[in-house]
């Protein structure tokens, strides 16, 4: 039985790199106004899972023998030279700087510190800011523990609070962007469970939604914001190669919802390279708060509005804290993942990360979580559509974990769609410039890789001639892809 009738369109944008913590951490503090009208399921906990005062991280690996760095006694919780509590706010909108590690063996010191990952750890989630001191160098490790407030990123609070947001959606694999990004798309990263120093596409090349929804005959686009840089999405599948017009521009975007003629399945994606939007670290939320105003001015004055349903969420925590365990009991996708890269067999969630939905037809001040055993992560959109296309099971992605997870449909409960389109501030301040003379980071790497391929050029040679991010820029402009419609 199809679900959610009401809704005609479904947006996604999916930002980069920032766990649940730090972007909605202190979102719905005790004390504060608003605070949330209700909790999904009912039956589930009446306290929002944020960020508390008393939460903190080790600053020295000594910690974890139980003896103080400092004095050679019995660790403290409390004592200063040992660990560094979360503060109430970020000291720049460029936080964390450097970019903290995320590769799959990164993250599993993050979240189980010197110990082999179990379902009961002795240190959950007390290894990022060692890992963020060890892995980059950095004098200030404990920056990993400056989340930021909802004062600081006016635009996503706003939203979380005048529509949903959930405090127990996880990213599907402990690791970084291309593995996570494959499993909202595609529900399976094909075994991969890191990006890979220079990643291949036909390691990727699997089926994935925007193939479902092609063969089912359903509307389907991806805009980028951006012209010079090929669509992440696409460089990824190469299956997606000759969909060229599919594929357009944030200006198309826009165009596309003051005439309400929306696809019924729409992807967004930020600009990762020139001028940098995705929030990816050290880059300025700044930026990726502003195009999340002009997403969201655009689809709340769109003649389609009221048949609309968007999610704003971020691909993986990209090494910035979380305090709550991401669990074990994931469904293994497929044989290829079972066990995959490095032996893990996809048996427990990544970290958390902010997932939003916004319509009419939700309550403002919803909080929401699964209504099942099974958590919410990335596949639980792709559910959302098998059910509200009525997909059939021949035609729909075959990936376990997409049959396990759990769909969005109690979120949108109201019986009439709200009229009301709430005042979202835009960002006070400016962006500030990024520097193009700094190291590519790993996805601006893999989207000159994954191009080379793609026409045809060794990425490897293609590779060793980009040393920074003007190089990749030169790199593009050299080799142009398809331009937007």
């Amino acid at each position: 039985m199809a679900i959610l009738p009401q809704v005609k369109h479904v947006v996604v944008v999916m930002l980069e790199n920032r766990s649940f913590d730090d972007i909605c951490g202190w979102l719905y503090q005790p004390g504060t106004t608003p605070q949330p009208s209700q909790f999904l399921p009912p039956s589930s906990p009446k306290e929002y899972d944020g960020l508390k005062s008393t939460y903190f991280n080790p600053v020295n690996a000594q910690y974890f023998k139980g003896q103080s760095a400092e004095t050679d006694q019995a660790a403290s919780p409390t004592d200063p030279d040992e660990t560094f509590q979360v503060a109430d706010h970020a000291a720049s909108p460029t936080d964390p700087n450097p970019d903290p590690e995320e590769t799959f063996s990164n993250v599993t010191y993050q979240l189980f510190g010197p110990e082999k990952p179990s379902a009961n750890p002795t240190w959950p989630n007390m290894g990022f800011v060692i890992n963020y001191a060890n892995a980059t160098g950095h004098k200030s490790p404990v920056d990993i523990m400056k989340p930021f407030n909802p004062a600081q990123l006016p635009v996503i609070s706003s939203l979380a609070a005048n529509f949903a947001v959930s405090d127990r959606y996880f990213c599907s694999i402990p690791s970084q962007t291309w593995p996570n990004r494959s499993f909202m798309h595609a529900g399976t990263s094909n075994g991969n469970v890191n990006n890979g120093d220079i990643p291949n596409p036909f390691d990727w090349d699997v089926r994935n939604i925007f193939n479902v929804l092609e063969d089912v005959g359903a509307d389907w686009r991806i805009y980028s914001d951006t012209e010079l840089v090929p669509p992440l999405t696409r460089v990824m599948f190469p299956n997606l190669w000759v969909y060229d017009d599919h594929f357009l521009h944030f200006d198309d975007f826009k165009q596309d919802c003051a005439s309400g003629k929306l696809a019924q399945y729409t992807f967004l994606e930020p600009s990762f390279v020139v001028d940098p939007n995705d929030e990816h670290p050290p880059h300025d939320v700044v930026a990726g708060e502003k195009f999340l105003h002009d997403i969201w001015q655009a689809v709340s004055q769109s003649p389609a509005w009221p048949e609309t349903l968007l999610m704003i969420t971020y691909d993986e925590h990209g090494g910035t804290y979380d305090h709550v365990h991401p669990p074990f009991g994931a469904a293994s996708p497929d044989a290829k993942s079972n066990p995959g890269q490095e032996g893990f067999t996809f048996d427990r969630f990544g970290v958390r990360v902010p997932c939003i939905l916004i319509s009419p037809w939700i309550q403002a001040g919803t909080v929401f979580r699964s209504p099942t055993a099974t958590p919410y992560d990335h596949t639980s959109l792709l559910a959302t559509l098998r059910d509200w296309l009525s997909i059939p099971k021949d035609k729909m992605l075959t990936s376990a974990r997409i049959a396990a997870a759990p769909t969005f449909e109690q979120v949108l409960n109201l019986q009439q769609a709200r009229t009301d389109i709430p005042n979202i501030p835009p960002p006070a301040a400016e962006a500030k410039h990024t520097d193009t003379f700094k190291e590519p980071n790993s996805i601006q790497k893999s989207l000159v890789s994954a191009h080379a391929v793609q026409l045809g050029k060794d990425p490897a040679a293609i590779m060793k001639g980009i040393q920074n991010r003007e190089d990749a820029i030169h790199f593009f402009k050299a080799n142009p892809w398809t331009t937007p419609h």
